[in-house]
Parts: structure tokens; sequence; C-alpha cells
């Protein structure tokens, strides 16, 4: 058995280039929103940083297994406040980084003869002033009575600091023909846009055996009424206008952006942009981000060309032709950081990184970017962005970009980080004065909150979401717990220092 002691492991990103259906008992298990704790947050304990610019792994929390968990159901992590947020097709729960004895649970599915076959990674809003998690689900109702099977699309809004749902929609998208995971019908998640200012979603479903139909379903938490626009998988959503692209390849190269009321449903502009099939990557304030193909045919495979950011008012188009050649082989990716700039990256099919890019989302202009053929400079695998900070991992250790430049962010000095000695080393192990003693036991690792920083293996990483509380990512059990089938994870909690 392996032991880490509690005292925390120091991370500086450096500068350069649930087994049986268990549950934690420090959480309240809820359909309608029940939390286990006083509504009213007490104050942080720990000092916030906006953006932060260097962690310690402070905590870490099992994600329990659960009876009937598919293959594809990973736990996908978020932070929006100062709640760190775990979301899987079983539900989203939150546990309150400045009080960890405050979580709570909200369970995906209400009734039994519903069955979820997809969830979106949990999204930042605000609704009515309070910080909001959101997060949307695909599911098969089996149906009441003489009702057929259908599938849905289940959005749910959740106040993060008191785990209550503020807004839920369902949507019906398809009818189920069959039974089983894959029967025709059942719907499946592409891509999830929402707008941070409304809460307004536009969340893009496919279905099982409908091939190159896509379907988005735009849903208000002001209204809680859902519009489903057939044809278009969606790239952002902002001020009640969806950007999206027809999800079918076009051979004539005659490929376009729609700009579509969400309301109504009703197409507003076509965006012509003679491509042959556009991805949708992502949106920030401005615009909303597509990748073209250039060419998508049997013979021919797929060739990227170009971005394109389109205007979300006007409509208006700025292209920037990759450096990095594109075919079917890579993959391409965009996060907004929650301000004005938005990272594009794209890799490999095995994740391999080969390129990096910025944007300046008031123009939606490229501003920087590099390649893994550049000089002196490591393309790294991005995984989140915020307020002006790209944050990513090299093999070598985490860094952090400047979001308008590109440039390799220096270090927090030393006097940020709680001693020398915790800076990770060549091997990132923690310092001999965070080794555990003869004495030292499972106990001794454990928090009343329900963390167990004998599950941290002591390699801190880039974080997978940041908020000015800190930053949260998955890691797979060790120590004691290796192999363990009682876990599926592990959520490792990083406190900002600088």
């Amino acid at each position: 058995m392996v032991a880490t002691t509690a005292v925390t492991a120091a991370l500086i990103l450096l500068a350069g280039c649930g087994g049986d259906d268990k549950k934690s008992d420090s959480a309240a298990q809820n359909n309608g929103g029940t939390s286990s704790t006083s509504p009213t947050p007490s104050a942080p304990a720990a000092p916030t940083f906006d953006p932060p610019k260097a962690f310690a792994a402070a905590a870490a929390y099992p994600v329990p297994d659960y009876e009937g968990r598919g293959m594809y159901d990973e736990p996908k992590r978020g932070m929006v406040g100062q709640v760190a947020l775990v979301v899987n097709y079983r539900g989203i729960t939150g546990r309150d980084m400045a009080d960890p004895s405050k979580a709570w649970e909200i369970r995906s599915a209400a009734a039994d003869t519903t069955k979820v076959s997809d969830a979106s990674d949990p999204m930042v809003a605000k609704v009515d002033g309070k910080d909001v998690a959101v997060v949307a689900y695909a599911e098969s109702d089996k149906g009441n009575g003489t009702q057929k099977p259908s599938g849905l699309v289940v959005v749910h809004w959740i106040d993060v600091m008191t785990g209550q749902k503020v807004a839920e929609v369902s949507a019906k998208v398809s009818t189920l023909q069959g039974t089983g995971d894959l029967a025709s019908g059942t719907p499946s998640l592409t891509t999830v846009a929402v707008d941070p200012e409304t809460g307004q979603v536009a969340v893009g479903v496919v279905t099982a055996g409908n091939i190159g139909n896509d379907q988005t379903v735009f849903a208000d938490p002001a209204t809680q009424k859902p519009t489903v626009v057939p044809g278009i998988s969606p790239a952002a959503v902002h001020a009640g206008v969806v950007a999206g692209t027809p999800s079918k390849s076009s051979e004539k190269g005659d490929g376009s952006v729609s700009l579509v009321d969400g309301a109504s449903g009703k197409v507003t502009k076509q965006v012509p942009l003679k491509q042959a099939y556009l991805e949708p990557l992502t949106g920030g304030a401005k615009h909303a981000y597509f990748y073209g193909h250039k060419e998508a045919t049997y013979a021919g495979g797929t060739q990227g060309e170009a971005f394109f950011a389109i205007d979300l008012s006007t409509g208006a188009v700025t292209q920037t032709v990759a450096a990095a050649p594109s075919d079917s082989d890579v993959k391409v990716a965009c996060l907004s950081d929650q301000a004005t700039a938005v990272v594009c990256t794209s890799t490999t099919q095995q994740g391999h990184p080969l390129e990096v890019l910025g944007f300046d989302d008031s123009t939606g202009k490229k501003t920087w970017g590099f390649t893994d053929k550049s000089k002196g400079r490591v393309v790294p695998r991005v995984t989140a962005a915020f307020h002006g900070v790209v944050y990513a991992q090299t093999e070598a250790q985490p860094v952090l970009l400047d979001a308008k430049t590109g440039q390799d962010l220096p270090s927090a000095g030393s006097s940020e980080s709680p001693s020398a000695g915790e800076t990770p080393s060549s091997s990132d192990t923690p310092s001999d004065s965070g080794s555990p003693t003869a004495g030292d036991t499972p106990s001794d690792t454990r928090s009343a909150g329900g963390s167990d920083m004998s599950l941290f293996n002591g390699k801190p990483e880039s974080p997978d979401a940041v908020s000015p509380y800190g930053g949260v990512y998955g890691q797979l059990p060790q120590g004691n717990s290796v192999g363990s089938t009682d876990l599926q994870s592990v959520t490792i909690y990083l406190k900002p220092t600088a």
C-alpha cells in the first residue's frame, strides 16, 4: 500500500515550451437538488487569483464506480466559482472547495424507464446573478402506457452554491425503434455551446441509424422551452443566436454557416464559405469558429483548408489558413478563455500536438501560432483557457501561455510556493519533507471533506478546468486503490497559490 502525505505537493506551472451503487457519505443525493448543507456559503478559506498562475495539489476526491456504467461513460470535470464539478451518465456532483464538507449530487434521469446514453462537459453560466453549472444529457425513454419510446435531450441548470436545479428542459429528438443501447433513434451528443451571460444552450445531437442528420436543441433557462432545429450542428450561441453548419458534406463545395434565431428556429442568415465540409469548433462572445475542409469524398479523403471566424451579429467572415497540413488523421479543437481570446489546436488521432493558434475574438483574426516544426518551441497539449491564460501540458511539465500573444508566461517565484522543496523535480515526486514517516497510516491522508491524498500519484498535471478558486483534473487511482473496482477515477483539486 502506497501512502502520500496530506501536505500539498506544489505545482508551479513552469514557463516553456462506482462496482456497487455507492456514493460518498458527504454528498447529498437528490433529483430535485436538495443539498446536505446550508445554502448560505461560508467565506472562502483560501485566496483567489484571476487568473491563477500557480497551484498546489490540495485534495484528491474519489469518483465511485457504479453498477451498470457503460464503457464510454468517463467522468468530465469543471469549475464554476468555488465549486468543483464531476459529470458522468449517472449525474453531476459538486463540492465546495472553500468548504469541502458542502457537497451535492443531482441525478441525470428522474425515471426508472429512462437510460442515459451521453453527457456533456459541465459548462459555466450566470443565471439571475447566480453561478450556474449547465449540463446536457442524451437519454432514451422507454415510455409509459401507450407512449412510444423516444430519444431525448435534457438540460439542467444548477445553482452550484445550493445544489438546487434552477431550470430544466427536455426535448424529444427521435422515436426509438427496437431495444438495446444501439437501437435506432438512440441519441448521442455532438457539439454543445453555452452563452455564459444568459445560460442559453445549443446542444448538437445525432441519433443512431440517422447518420448525417444532426439536430440542434436550443434551450433557454428563462423560458424553459426548447426549440429543435433540424439539419445543423452548433458551434456557438450568443444573445439568442445560434451559429451552426449542415452536418452533411457537399461534393459541390457549397458548404455554409447558418445563423439561427434560437427561440423560433428560423434561419436569419446563410454565410457561404465554399467548403465541402465545415466542422463546428467553439464560440466566443463575438464570433463562432469553424474548420473548413475543401474536399470530403471517399476517393479524395478529407483535406483541411482553413479556420473561419463568423461574426455572430453580421455574418462577416474572417479566414485563417492553418500552417500545419490537415487530413483525415488530424483532429481540431478550440477553447474560449471566457474573455476575449480563443485558442485552437490540431493533433493527430493519437494525440500528438501539431499546431496551436490564438485568435482575438473581438476581430476573429489570428494573433499568434506555432507548429511542431517551429524552432525552439514545443507544441503543448492545451487543457484549459481562462481569462487571458492558456493552461497546457508538455511531456516535461505543465506550462502557461499568454492567450493574447502565445508567449510563455513566467513561472511564479519561489516565494509563492509552499517551499522550494515542493517545486516538482525532474522525477515529479514529492520532496523528502513530504514523504510519509513510519507512523503514517491511510487515515493520515484523509480529511473530513472526503479528500484522500493517498489517491494522489504525486505528479501534478495541467488542469482541465479553471476558475479564480483553482483548477481540477482527473487521475487514475493509485496506491492501495490501484485496480480497485470501487473507483472510476480520482479528481485532483489544485489550490491557487499565485
